[in-house]
């Protein structure tokens, strides 16, 4: 398997929740360049990913519904595809899915918040199946424990074979 390091935004603007939210149209901007920047470099991504970005960009542990509901008006307003990932959509950029040439290491996303096209390169890597195949993708992830959420993931990637 081509393993690739995972190139993760780190140039994000500082955002205040409070100037989003009074709509001070600057910081709509600022929101909006960081979302398109996070796409173009970490993409494909999960939503979840995107906003765990976000959240750092707004310096909150927690993105509200009124600021998720903006960052979807954004998000409808570009020029990206959006696919499902069982608990998930993946935001692709406008250049379409593409194929994925590698699997992208070092990064801190969630089993389930890497897109199944991707980790299909990783259940290809293993000559094994079903709970014997997700111990083992665990194991790749230094995890032990099979949770339910993890195990319907896997099995749903395991489908996409």
């Amino acid at each position: 398997m081509n393993e690739i390091k995972y190139i993760r935004c780190n140039n994000l603007i500082k955002i205040s929740l409070d100037d989003l939210y009074d709509g001070v149209n600057n910081s709509y901007n600022k929101l909006k360049e960081n979302i398109k920047n996070i796409i173009l470099t970490e993409a494909p991504l999960t939503i979840n990913t995107l906003k765990a970005r976000l959240r750092e960009a707004f310096n909150v542990a927690k993105i509200s519904q009124k600021a998720l509901d903006i960052i979807n008006e954004i998000l409808d307003s570009l020029n990206i595809i959006r696919t499902n990932n069982l608990y998930d959509d993946v935001i692709w950029p406008s250049s379409g899915i593409f194929d994925i040439d590698g699997f992208r290491i070092n990064s801190d996303r969630q089993i389930y918040d890497i897109p199944y096209q991707e980790m299909i390169l990783l259940f290809l890597d293993y000559n094994l199946s079903g709970e014997e195949l997700y111990r083992a993708i665990l194991s790749y992830f230094g995890l032990q424990v099979l949770t339910k959420k993890a195990f319907d993931y896997l099995a749903f990637v395991e489908s996409k074979l």
